[in-house]
């Protein structure tokens, strides 16, 4: 019968059989001539391997797909036992007697074949034959290759488990710890999820780091190293051995085997091993290597490495997340320029100091140094060599202190010193103190070598003892500045503790900035005028003086009030609102036709407003906003601003004066600066202080001064002002010398705005003798 005919004598169930049918359909094999049923099945193509067996395992039948996936010589199998081939995977010790057993028990056994190389995969089905009377005959083997299916698991599975390994790194990478335990975390991660790599269990981490401007390796996490190469590569240069090749060339280095020349460390005992190492980078910055040690041998891979740049991506973000972090910690609490504790950090250990101190019943002290005329230097030879000044400074202190005491820099040139529990005697901790200020005055007076310049700097020193009336750190801090501003008032490059009665001055200080501040919100200053007058009486021009009242309506002390804004900055806005509003009074009465007689009006101007570099638009802003006369304005600057800056007044000056603003220079000889230098600057009206017109018709050596002044402002073409005259023999023997204008309590104290105008129009009225 030929195998057609016989398929049409088949049941459904065998006839629609096709070689795509499953393996559970082999074990249901319907029992018709088993010989003829075989040879059909066999026979139809099929991408399953199939060989049937007698009762005694013997080979009975075999299809061509077995030859194939099993390698098998078509001679040499039949009457066979499947234990003689090795490739069906029975002859192993046990493992027949393992499939005896499952066959009777579960009328079915299961096993994969895997190939010598691990590189084909087979998936067999050992199940019985039965007769019509379901008599067991034989047994069927079906095998399936399966290799493509496992690739594919195995990729899914890696896939899922590098997925899981990132996730871990990332989840570290976010965490509050610091950077040695994160990564240490991370490399015992990596080494206990990714067995695929076939990985030694060994690893280390190295971070990048400058020492003395080389770039370094540092060892900060490892994993089962020994002894040796943990101190071997404790620091690794960049460009040695594999971990400093990765880093200098910015890429992933394998070598299979420490043999390899590229790898420089060697050691006696050394077990062969192989490296993958990995740069962990940022913005193509090194921020450190990754080195996992592999078996002898081991095959690169690109998958591996894929992997591996991506588990460097995730530690990179976790090390900068840290660097960031710290970076801006170290910001918060010191200087950027001297690296110092900044205020922050000093008033932190400021507390705690205070706090010990009060337990341990001790005292401290806090030294409050302030660099003197320090911002002449800034002007004059740039900010550049005013830092490196501010560097060495802070470098003389340190060499200084001892390793307990701390010193910040709180901005500018202002410095501070914390001596910590000097003693338990205040007399003592105070003794003490003076010393320690007396070296930090003598360090910081020796000359400073920058850029050429030989500099030299002194400083003034406050120093308050702690406990000792101050609750709290702000307060003890407060005392020292107030003493160093007490060693400014008496000269400078002096030392000054703080007493009771300095706090009584700084609680006035600051009840006056407050109605400074207060004032100048509400619009509450007032401008009071004092007469220029000329030897026939007539009022030629005016000072205006400003008043500061509190919320009292009580006018404060001028000089202090000038003092405080001068220290706050204050200054700056008080200043722009006496120049407008002075230009505002002032092209007032000339529209009026009150002021006819006004040649000008003399405006204050502070040396820190005087300075600032938009004075002059400024001034040539308000000029242009209150349409008054320029040339009916005097600015009116102080001697001692010449003497404190540098050639830019000059410059200032011209610019000025081409506004059409005239200049004067007020307390003139009150200074130590030499008369040869008013012959280049562009002067129109010189001021004689009146601690010199005082009592000059008795007074022989205030005579001679003010003779010499007026003989040189002729001489320069200036308008004199003679200030303070306050009785009739000044003003004669001031007039024999051609002094022409005058000003003081003769003619009048400073008025009022209403009662200034009123002056004018009647001068007689207000005459005080």
């Amino acid at each position: 019968m030929s195998i057609n005919e016989e398929k049409n004598q088949l049941p459904p169930t065998v006839s629609n059989f096709t070689g795509d049918a499953t393996i559970a359909e082999f074990s249901n094999l319907a029992t018709y001539d088993k010989t003829a049923y075989l040879e059909y099945i066999l026979n139809a193509p099929s991408t399953y391997a199939l060989i049937a067996t007698n009762l005694d395992f013997r080979i009975t039948h075999y299809n061509p797909a077995a030859q194939r996936l099993f390698r098998l010589e078509d001679k040499a199998l039949m009457g066979k036992r499947v234990t003689e081939f090795p490739q069906l995977g029975l002859s192993v010790q046990g493992e027949f007697s393992k499939a005896i057993n499952k066959l009777k028990l579960m009328g079915e056994y299961r096993h994969t074949i895997c190939s010598v190389a691990n590189t084909c995969f087979v998936e067999c089905v050992i199940s019985g034959i039965y007769d019509s009377s379901e008599n067991l005959i034989g047994y069927l083997l079906t095998g399936q290759d399966v290799t493509s299916r496992n690739i594919q698991q195995e990729r899914a599975t890696r896939k899922a488990a590098e997925e899981q390994c990132l996730g871990k790194l990332l989840r570290l990478s976010l965490n509050e710890s610091s950077v040695d335990v994160f990564l240490q975390q991370s490399l015992e991660a990596i080494l206990q999820s990714i067995p695929w790599l076939n990985l030694l269990p060994k690893g280390v981490i190295f971070l990048a780091e400058k020492n003395d401007q080389k770039d370094m390796l540092k060892m900060v996490a490892s994993y089962q190293l020994n002894n040796t190469i943990k101190q071997v590569c404790k620091q690794v240069d960049f460009g040695y051995c594999v971990c400093g090749r990765a880093a200098a060339h910015k890429e992933v280095l394998f070598i299979a085997d420490s043999h390899d020349d590229r790898h420089d460390v060697q050691y006696p005992g050394m077990e062969p091993h192989g490296h993958y190492s990995v740069p962990i980078i940022l913005n193509e910055t090194i921020l450190g290597i990754l080195t996992l040690y592999l078996p002898p041998g081991h095959t690169k891979m690109e998958s591996d490495k894929s992997f591996l740049m991506r588990v460097a991506n995730v530690l990179s973000i976790g090390v900068s997340k840290r660097k960031a972090e710290k970076a801006l910690e170290y910001q918060a609490q010191y200087d950027a320029l001297t690296k110092l504790p900044n205020r922050s950090q000093l008033m932190r250990q400021l507390d705690q100091a205070l706090a010990k101190a009060t337990r341990h019943d001790h005292y401290g002290a806090v030294m409050f140094i302030d660099l003197d005329h320090f911002k002449n230097i800034n002007d004059s030879l740039g900010h550049n060599v005013g830092d490196e000044i501010l560097q060495e400074v802070s470098v003389r202190l340190i060499n200084i202190l001892r390793k307990e005491d701390v010193v910040a820099r709180l901005g500018g040139d202002e410095f501070v010193v914390l001596l910590t529990e000097v003693g338990s005697c205040p007399k003592e901790v105070a003794r003490q103190a003076q010393l320690v200020a007396e070296k930090i005055r003598d360090s910081l007076s020796e000359n400073y070598l920058i850029n050429g310049y030989s500099l030299n700097i002194t400083p003034s020193i406050g120093v308050a003892l702690f406990p000792d009336n101050n609750e709290n750190s702000h307060q003890v801090l407060q005392q020292a500045d107030t003493a160093m501003y007490r060693a400014k008032s008496d000269g400078r490059n002096c030392i000054r503790f703080f007493l009771p009665v300095m706090q009584m001055i700084a609680n006035e200080r600051l009840e006056i900035e407050q109605d400074l501040r207060w004032a100048l919100d509400t619009n509450k200053f007032q401008l009071h005028y004092q007469p220029q007058v000329d030897f026939n009486g007539r009022v030629v021009g005016a000072e205006c003086l400003l008043r500061c009242p509190n919320s009292m309506g009580e006018f404060r002390r001028v000089d202090l009030c000038i003092d405080v804004a001068e220290t706050t900055g204050l200054i700056l806005p008080i200043g722009e609102w006496v120049l407008r509003e002075a230009c505002l009074n002032l092209k007032a009465w000339i529209d009026s036709g009150i002021a006819t007689s006004l040649q000008h009006l003399c405006i204050n101007i502070s040396p820190k407003q005087f300075l600032q570099r938009d004075f002059v638009s400024l001034v040539q802003r308000v000029i242009l906003e209150t349409g008054v006369d320029p040339c009916k304005v005097v600015l009116e600057i102080t001697e001692s601003t010449l003497i404190d800056t540098n050639l830019d007044a000059i410059s200032t000056m011209s610019a000025l004066k081409e506004l059409g603003v005239r200049i004067a220079i007020d307390d003139f000889g009150t200074g130590y600066s030499s008369l040869s230098y008013l012959t280049r600057l562009p002067l129109d009206i010189l001021k004689i202080d009146r601690s010199f017109v005082l009592g000059v018709n008795n007074n022989q050596k205030n005579a001679a001064v003010v003779e010499a002044l007026m003989a040189m402002a002729r001489q320069l073409g200036l308008d004199i002002v003679s200030e303070g005259v306050e009785t009739k023999d000044e003003i004669n023997f001031l007039l024999e010398k051609g002094c022409e204008c005058f000003q003081g309590f003769y003619y009048s104290k400073p008025l009022s705005m209403d009662a200034f105008l009123d002056y004018l129009r009647d001068p007689l009225v207000l005459i005080e003798h």
